[in-house]
This record gives structure tokens, sequence and C-alpha cells, in this order.
């Protein structure tokens, strides 16, 4: 179907999402030492026969099976070459799939498997090229969206999403997309993310939906997601674990919760949820009892969030309300080591004063390596207009801004 009814109607009726492809895979026999995504390419009929089976079962849109097709996780098989190849080939068998049930096909998009600076060794721009590079071919494909899924890092979340929109500008299609993220048991992500913050900064800069997916069952992500829809600016989507997985006999199993899902449908889309389906562990059953609940539901989508609001990857600020302000005076004799004056400070944000003939590298340096290490969002004092487009790529989340470049004075939310 076409991409830009996909995004019309997640504001007006709750869309079924599909569930699990990796243990429908097992299923089909595939082995602990194959690389699932070239069953695209090397077993296209198993594909399509796990798509079909979550259209009949009542899903408006299915995942291709690409979520590790990127050439990071394709090395392990040899196959960093194939990235292309292996991704227009998902594409093409779900959308004909999707065809014959008047619905949509998702590129799915999972992570690199490294761990993001300074915690690892992948630094953002390499991100963005290795996202690209499937993204690309995916949209080239005429995948109806994006689905940037299972995201334990708003790092590399948002170099996955500016590699969607280079890949759009350069494609010249309007494709949807989703950044979908995975929370742990204490309700955060992996670095420390809160809901709100991930939910409000993607929302911001341009993401079709927000959702969180895997992250427990249903119950365990409710929570989560109710409060993401209170600072989402767009629909939501979610796609809970089929439970909690347990080792049985030397397997991984999951706790049956189907009534969970169906119980629980009703809170999700109140919540905001227009995209619902599954993630580990369900299957067409899990699909089945979703439908039986929403399937064609009309339900308009309105945003309760308000644009007040400046984000760190720990924190969330409200600027309309009274709060304090810690100075840091970057210059380009910064260090590494000067990032530890911010940790553990008491303000509530860090005006960042640039000095006006900041080396660009430096101010990227700065932002890249101090953001794991501070706690609180930044405001900061723009000096020249080649510092917008540097802060605007290396900063997670959204700012505030100081600037006499447009007599602003004082301080604004960046909107």
């Amino acid at each position: 179907m076409d991409a830009v009814l996909f995004k019309s109607e997640v504001y007006r009726r709750v869309l079924i999402f599909d569930g699990a492809m990796g243990t429908q895979l097992i299923q089909n026999g595939l082995k602990e030492d194959e690389c699932p995504d070239l069953w695209s390419v090397t077993k296209p009929d198993v594909i399509a026969k796990i798509h079909r089976s979550y259209f009949e079962a009542g899903s408006d849109c299915v995942e291709t099976n690409t979520f590790g097709a990127n050439r990071e996780k394709l090395k392990k098989y040899g196959l960093e070459k194939e990235v292309s190849k292996i991704n227009k080939a998902a594409v093409q068998i779900a959308k004909e799939v999707a065809a014959g049930y008047g619905g949509y096909a998702g590129l799915s998009v999972g992570p690199t498997g490294r761990l993001m600076a300074p915690s690892g060794d992948l630094y953002f721009d390499e991100a963005e090229e290795i996202f690209y590079e499937q993204i690309l071919a995916g949209i080239e494909a005429g995948a109806d969206f994006v689905s940037i899924e299972t995201m334990s890092d708003i790092k590399e979340a948002k170099a996955a999403y500016f590699a969607y929109k280079k890949a759009k500008e350069d494609t010249n299609k309007d494709v949807a997309c989703l950044v979908s993220l995975t929370f742990e048991e204490n309700k955060r992500l992996l670095m420390g993310t809160p809901p709100e913050a991930a939910a409000y900064f993607f929302g911001f800069i341009g993401a079709d939906l927000v959702g969180a997916n895997c992250s427990g069952g249903a119950k365990q992500l409710l929570d989560v997601v109710k409060t993401m829809g209170e600072f989402s600016f767009v629909p939501l989507s979610t796609k809970p674990n089929a439970g909690l997985p347990k080792i049985v006999d030397g397997r991984v199993v999951y706790e049956d919760c189907v009534a969970d899902f169906k119980s629980l449908a009703e809170e999700f889309v109140s919540s905001g949820v227009r995209l619902y389906g599954g993630c580990c562990g369900t299957n067409p059953e899990y699909i089945r009892a979703i439908a039986d609940a929403f399937k064609g539901k009309e339900v308009l989508f309105e945003s309760r969030a308000e644009k007040r609001f400046i984000t760190s990857i720990y924190s969330i600020l409200d600027v309309s309300s009274n709060f304090s302000i810690y100075e840091f005076k970057l210059t380009n004799d910064f260090s590494q080591e000067d990032t530890f004056e911010l940790v553990g400070i008491d303000e509530d944000a860090i005006l960042i004063d640039i000095d006006e003939n900041i080396d660009p590298e430096v101010l990227k340096s700065f932002l890249l390596e101090s953001q794991d290490f501070t706690k609180k969002p930044y405001i900061f004092n723009i000096t020249a207009e080649n510092q917008v487009d540097v802060i605007d790529r290396y900063y997670f989340g959204v700012y505030a801004a100081v600037s006499n470049l447009c007599g602003i004075g004082g301080v604004k939310v960046k909107i």
C-alpha cells in the first residue's frame, strides 16, 4: 500500500503489527549457526509463509526479515558485502505478501551489536554510515516505512534516524519512520535514558512514530508506554515480548500471556498506541488476540505533549518553570578531563558558553565525550552559525539556546 497513507492511518485508527520473526524461523528449522537474514534470499517461501501467517491472524503491517541485516551483524557470517541484496530481497517478499492483504511492509532495522563511544568503539558517524547502507536499500526496494527497533542507546537510535533522513532525501521518497526502544527492568534504556526523554526527543526531531518493544511482557511494558504517551508528539508503537524468558530443559521459552496482550489493549491504545504487535516469543496467536480487540477500530490520535522541555541522555527539564544554571566555558583548549567539572553538579541545566572562535571539531569532541558523564540538559550560547549544525547532529536531546545572532536574548527553547 501507499507509504503516505500509512502515515495518515496511524493518526485515525489502530493498526495491528506482526509478531516475532526469530522464533518462527527457529520453528521452521533455522540452526544456531545460520544467518536468519539470509533466508530472505535462500528460503523466500518460508519468509513469505511467516508474513502470511501474521496477515491471516489480523496484522495490518509486517516487518521484514532484516533485523540483523546491517554489515556489522552480517560480518559474523562473511556476508557484509551482501547488505543491499539481502535487504532488497526481504522487502520484495514482504511487499508481495502485503499486497495480497492490503497491508504494509516495514523495513526492520536493528542495532549494530557494538557499543557506542565512549563506552565502546562505535562513533556516531560510523554508525550512521552502517545504517544508511541498509536503510537506503530498503527504501529503494519500496518499504512502506522504516522500523528502527530494539534500540537500547539513544545515540545509536539517533544515528539510525539520521541515516533514515539522508536515505529518504537521497531517494526522494516520502517514507515514514518508527523509532522503537527497548527498556531495562528499571524502565530506562541501557545507558540510562528515561522513556519520557526518549519519546519527547524523537517526536520533536521528526520521527513519525515512537515506541517501545521487547522489554518484557505486556504488563512490564505498559507503564513505560503510558509515560511515553504523556510526552509524545506522535502516535506510539508497542511490541512487548511474550512475557519473560525462562530456561526449560535447556531451551529458552516464554511464559504464556496472550490474555495480557488482549486485556491490556485498551490501556495501550488510550495511552496513544496506534501500532500494536508482539516481539520475542510471540506468534500469530498473540496477534489474533490483539486483532480481535482492535482490528479496524477508529481512534483519533491527539498529542498531549507540549514544547516546553529540554532533555539530556538522562533527564528532562521543564523550562517554563524556574530552574538553576551552571555555566561552562568551552574554548579550543578543551580536553576530555574538563568534562569532570560537569559531573554531579546540583544545578538543573548546564549553560555551554561557546567561544566564538571555537573549532567545530572541538565542539564535536566536547559533545561526544561529555554527554555520557553529565546528567543535566544543555543550554548553548551559540556565537556562530556553523555551531548549530554540529549541535543538532551530536547533541542527543532537545536543547535550549541563547544567541545574539538573531537578537533573541535570554533562554529560548529551540523549536
